[in-house]
């Protein structure tokens, strides 16, 4: 077991054991074909509350074969990201912005599409790079940390603003990483940080972890994480997206930031210890509820073949259950999901192959789009239920937990 990435703390607990998994989005082209497993487990820092991944696998191994361009998600918060931007006096048009983990450069579109002229972004994959360039953003390739930080601070100078989106959760380096933000950073620049919460998964059963993200915050931990950089809060709020994110605004004023009180991990154990607790009495519930759909003779489709709905039927042992995933995304269909075996078909398989119900496995503010597009479905009898928090059509065995 690793130490605490975020405080260096060497007293951490198991809180989940997952067993042996193939990487949830390592698509396969035959069902025969030999997969790398790994092992999927779940640590608690009971110094400072940072809940992490053991062992995670390595970069040339996990981002092979990597299909996940930003632009393939539906976004709605981002107006909302580009107006809390515009609302900071100290940005202006002329601001140089840095987005680290910029991937093809939607973001920093949006932003130049309301005037900001100064827009760079950091990006490893060359696809996702690809993209960028197609838009006009300028992006440096590579991976961020303290050499590729100096080499932008001398033919840039120090951003005004420092955006990272959906990043902080892959970093296995958390004190690089944090070394390279203070060198990039102009002292009183802004810091945006989009991560998503783990506290949500705590409250409401979500056992969907991912192996891509080895660090899982909540706003406590997060804020730890700013503290110890040298960053102050200034704003959070909490988005739906992609299951439920935090967005936090802050100001790097360096070593003069207070360090955070941890005083919340008290209170964040005792969420873990029911996590924990409840995990083999939710996966017992999982499979009765579908061991009950399949005996009245109801076929089982999931919807949505991401890698949060990989984990979940790969975690739960749930592919005996199932006849096929559906998804519309060209990419992935005729593929077969790793672990499971399972065919990946185009959603026309609903009415093909007489689903009874389909559990949705997108993010709940694509819901809606799926149900009405498949109108039909409902109208011949067929049922959709989520497996997705923070879904309000999750299954009813599900809603009782939450009470």
């Amino acid at each position: 077991m690793d130490d605490c990435r975020l405080c260096g703390g060497k007293d951490m607990e198991l809180v989940l054991d997952m067993g042996e998994h193939p990487i949830a989005h390592h698509y396969k082209e035959d069902p025969a074909q030999e997969e790398y497993r790994h092992i999927v487990g779940l640590s608690f820092c009971k110094q400072c509350g940072h809940i992490q991944l053991d062992d995670p696998i390595p970069a040339e191994i996990l981002y092979a074969n990597y299909i996940c361009l930003s632009s393939w998600k539906f976004q709605p918060h981002v107006p909302q990201l580009v107006n809390l931007i515009s609302r900071q006096t100290s940005v202006t048009k002329d601001s140089l912005v840095l987005e680290v983990g910029s991937n093809d450069g939607r973001f920093l579109k949006a932003l130049e599409e309301e005037g900001y002229r100064n827009l760079i972004g950091i990006e490893p994959a060359e696809d996702a790079r690809r993209s960028a360039a197609e838009k006009g953003v300028i992006t440096i390739p590579g991976f961020f940390d303290k050499q590729k930080a100096w080499g932008f601070v001398q033919e840039h100078g120090q951003c005004d603003l420092f955006i990272s989106r959906q990043v902080l959760e892959h970093i296995k380096d958390l004190n690089e990483f944090m070394e390279a933000m203070r060198i990039v950073i102009k002292p009183g620049g802004l810091v945006l940080i989009e991560v998503p919460n783990f506290m949500m998964n705590l409250e409401m059963f979500d056992y969907t972890l991912w192996e891509e993200h080895v660090n899982y915050f909540t706003f406590d931990t997060l804020n730890n994480f700013f503290s110890r950089t040298g960053i102050v809060e200034l704003h959070r709020e909490k988005v739906v997206f992609s299951g439920e994110i935090l967005v936090v605004l802050g100001q790097y004023i360096g070593p003069e930031a207070k360090e955070t009180k941890i005083d919340y991990v008290a209170a964040l154990t005792k969420k873990v210890e029911k996590y924990k607790r409840n995990w083999s009495d939710f996966r017992g519930r999982v499979q009765t509820y579908l061991l009950d759909q399949r005996k009245a003779g109801k076929k089982i489709a999931v919807y949505g073949a991401g890698s949060r709905t990989s984990s979940f039927v790969n975690f739960l042992g749930l592919k005996d259950y199932l006849d096929c995933f559906l998804d519309d995304q060209v990419e992935k269909q005729f593929k077969y999901m790793p672990g499971s075996q399972l065919p990946i078909l185009p959603s026309k398989a609903l009415y093909e192959r007489s689903i009874g119900v389909c559990l949705l496995g997108v993010n709940f503010e694509c819901e809606d789009k799926v149900v009405t597009n498949h109108a039909e479905f409902l109208r011949r009898g067929g049922e959709f239920y989520s497996i997705l928090p923070p879904s309000h059509r999750l299954p009813g065995f599900w809603k009782e937990l939450l009470v």
